[in-house]
Formats: structure tokens, sequence, C-alpha cells
């Protein structure tokens, strides 16, 4: 492969070949190392902030490569107690090269101006109390899903009939899980969402289970998290079926209009299915004629006997 290198001026950090191919060093260490010392003296990250930035390599792989970068001597924590205050604070120190044994602690006072024995390479971006820290260049993080303001009137006219319904889903989200608590305006916020699962059929085991299943380990916003997830995992609209009502006569089906009471038929409105069929017959059965015309002229030779 050929490599292509642009000579840079301004915003650059410099780093060993023998730093960036340390194969004590996983890549995503020797990345994570090249990062922080990119960063200015005052800076906060953590392996929090980490992770955040960079949710493909999640909280407990960013972990492994600091304490990866800690057993290489690159990435120092000292606890220092405040002379003032005689609270212990935690400094982390991060370093170009590897250091063993740990670095003396730093003297107090205000350092002179080319002050000779000083390490240009030391950096202490998790400092608790920096002196002058500057803004930090960070990742751009993705933009969390946030749930839509929606005003009070426009509640009224959308998701009129599952309004109600999906706040009180939403209230009771922490009863199956604690960390997922929301405020009364959080519910309020969210509720649009909630409707639109309960209008595309969706049932209330559907959307809990949405909601709380798979949850991470730490949840630092739940109105965020269950915006995030209603809105991810919107099912599509399910086929509405239409519901018929039952005769209260003869318990056949009534017209889809007709919510309850007896069909046309029961009511003498319709003649009955049997009736119209008997009437559109009109070929007599000759065995029928013939026993009728039997039964009439057995009742004349009665009437006449008589």
């Amino acid at each position: 492969m050929q490599i292509q290198r642009t000579a840079r001026t301004a915003n650059f950090t410099v780093l060993g070949n023998d730093v960036l191919r340390d194969r004590r060093l996983s890549f995503t260490a020797r990345g994570i190392l090249g990062h922080l010392l990119s960063l200015p003296n005052g800076a906060r990250e953590d392996v929090r902030t980490l992770a955040d930035q960079n949710p493909g390599v999640g909280r407990r792989g960013v972990a492994n490569a600091v304490q990866e970068l800690v057993d290489a001597g690159y990435y120092v924590r000292r606890n220092v107690r405040d002379p003032e205050t005689g609270r212990v604070r935690t400094e982390t120190f991060v370093y170009d090269t590897p250091q063993s044994p740990l670095p003396a602690s730093p003297g107090t006072g205000t350092p002179a101006v080319g002050n000779a024995g000083t390490n240009p390479s030391v950096k202490a971006p998790f400092s608790k109390t920096p002196q002058n820290p500057s803004p930090s260049p960070s990742v751009p993080k993705a933009p969390a899903p946030v749930a839509p303001v929606v005003r009070e009137g426009n509640l009224k006219d959308s998701h009129g009939p599952h309004r109600t319904e999906a706040a009180r889903i939403l209230a009771r989200l922490v009863s199956v899980d604690g960390r997922l608590k929301l405020s009364d305006r959080a519910v309020q916020e969210l509720v649009p969402l909630a409707a639109q699962w309960l209008d595309n059929g969706a049932t209330v085991t559907d959307l809990t289970d949405a909601v709380v299943q798979g949850l991470p380990e730490k949840v630092y916003s739940a109105s965020k998290l269950v915006a995030d997830r209603l809105t991810r995992k919107l099912p599509a609209p399910r086929r509405a079926w239409s519901e018929f009502a039952d005769c209260g006569t003869c318990r056949n089906p009534l017209p889809a209009d007709q919510p309850s009471g007896i069909c046309s038929t029961c009511a003498g409105v319709v003649p009955h299915p049997d009736l119209v069929a008997l009437a559109a017959d009109s070929t007599p059965d000759p065995a029928v004629q013939a026993h009728a015309a039997g039964i009439r002229a057995a009742l004349r030779a009665r009437r006449v006997a008589a």
C-alpha cells in the first residue's frame, strides 16, 4: 500500500511510532491514547464519556482499553489530598511514553517560564480541579432522540381515543422497572408516541415489552430512552377488522351499521328467506297435490254424511 501524508502547520499531535505500534495495546487502546493526547490539559474525559462518544465500543470495551493503558504505563491515576480542604481527589496523567515507576507528585506554586525539568508530554485531562480549563474538542455525539413537545390542545385533537390509555401506560412503566420513572411533563410529551402505537393496533403488552426489554445496565435519561424506543420500534398499522353484533332473536349477524337490536327479518320488515324460497318455487309436487286432493275429498264426504 502507499501512504499519503499531509503536511500540517497547526492543530496536530505528534506521536512516536513506538507508541502507535506498541503490540501490548489493542487498536482500541491505541486509538483512545491518541484521542486523549490530542486534548488540552484540563479536559474532562472518563470511561463514561468515551463510551458515549463511541457507542460501537461500549462501556466495557472502553474500560478494558483504558486498563491496557494503565498496565502499559501510559495512563496513571494518583490520589492527592488538597492541603486547604483536606479532601482527597483523583488526578489522572496521560503520557506519550510508558512510565515506570509512577511519577513524583507535581509541586505547588506557579512554575517559571522555561523551567527545566518540566515534561511537556504529560497531560492531565481528568483533573478534578483544572486551573485554567480550556474548551476541549470532542467527537460530535449523535443527536439523542427527543420526545416531541405537544401542546395540550393538539393532544385533544389527535389520538383522542387513546390519549388517556397511553398516559396510563407510560406512568406505570416505573412499576415494571424502577429506572423508567417519568415526570408528569415527560409523560405528556411522550403521549403522542405511545398513542400512535395504540392507533396502529399494538396492545399494552406490546408497547411495554418494547420499552422494558433489554435495558442497558445504567439508564441516564428515562424519557429519552423511552422516546427512542417508541420511535425506532413503532409497528406498522394492523388491519382493522369490522365487528358485527348478533340479532337478539335469531342470533344472526346484524348489519355493520347496527350495533344492537333485532334483524329486519325478525322485525317483519323483510320476509324470511325460507318463505321467499318457497314462494319462488312455482312447480307443485304431484305427490303433494294428490295427497291434498285426497284430504279435501275426505272432508267433503264427512260433511255429506253429517
